[in-house]
């Protein structure tokens, strides 16, 4: 545990000073793809017993890394803090109306401004087909 702690600590330091300074966000992704997010204004981190202590923009989020799927770096607020990654809508499910939603602000039939940035799901900047491939196997249970 120690030895893992020790090498996310290293990477979170190569990350952040490959210009983490031009990020706005830090999405934490756990194994069941729930996002907690936190700005980046005054990020500090210590980890204690499996634990990674988020502390940034005055509040303070505690990680299980032991849960923790993966981390990266966003420019997109995600509505509310904590949300399924593939959850478009917002309802707490990640089903095919998520998909239909992907699909209509590809072909234009909706602009997502009502989705708060969920929409773009693999953390980009545009709606695609690899966000809407994402989706799928989600729903699949292959992601």
């Amino acid at each position: 545990m120690k030895k893992m702690i020790f090498l996310l600590s290293v990477v979170m330091l190569a990350v952040t000073s490959m210009r983490a300074d031009t990020y706005n966000y830090l999405n934490f992704v756990n194994s069941n793809n729930v996002i907690t997010q936190v700005g980046t204004k005054g990020l500090r981190m210590t980890f204690s017993n499996g634990v990674a202590n988020v502390t940034a923009d005055g509040k303070t989020a505690a990680i299980n890394l032991a849960n923790m799927a993966y981390m990266e770096f966003s420019n997109t607020q995600v509505g509310g803090s904590t949300y399924a990654v593939g959850d478009v809508n917002g309802d707490g499910r990640v089903d095919i109306e998520d998909v239909n939603i992907l699909i209509n602000i590809i072909l234009n039939r909706d602009d997502g401004s009502a989705y708060d940035g969920r929409q773009y799901v693999t953390g980009g900047t545009i709606v695609d087909i690899t966000d809407v491939n994402l989706v799928i196997n989600v729903v699949l249970g292959k992601n």
